[in-house]
């Protein structure tokens, strides 16, 4: 009983750290910020400029942000391998056109959802409270 509870317990974990499979050259190394939207949208507009005021803080997080449309994956901030924008919207379970943010950890689980424009402060907040950025900062 207690290995199939250990088994158990390890297929729930490799599930949600593997949720972003389509991001997997960036999964332990970046935390990543998905704006999901048309490119005319306001909100994604907005979004993009809270991220870009504050590129030493993204660095000093490890950050990349990416910019979905319907047809593009497109890098916003940081080193990013080239992208498949259809296969991160399965990934992320987006049906829509409608403006999402998503923040991705390290690990590849997705720890943030929002349909309204993140903060800085409401994204690194949560950032600093991981245990993985905690080591980091040790």
């Amino acid at each position: 009983m207690k290995n199939l509870l250990v088994v158990s317990l390890i297929a729930f974990t490799s599930t949600q750290v593997f949720a972003m499979d389509s991001l997997s050259d960036l999964v332990w190394k970046n935390r990543i910020v998905l704006v999901f939207g048309n490119a005319d949208d306001l909100k994604v507009a907005r979004q993009t400029n809270v991220l870009l005021t504050q590129k030493a803080e993204l660095d000093e997080r490890d950050m990349v942000v990416i910019g979905v449309t319907e047809d593009r994956a497109t890098r916003i901030y940081g080193e990013v391998p080239a992208l498949d924008p259809a296969t991160i919207r399965e990934d992320a379970n987006i049906v829509s056109d409608d403006f999402q943010f998503v923040l991705v950890g390290k690990d590849g689980g997705i720890k943030l959802r929002s349909r309204e424009v993140v903060s800085d402060n409401q994204m690194f907040e949560l950032i600093d409270r991981m245990p993985m950025r905690r080591s980091e900062q040790e």
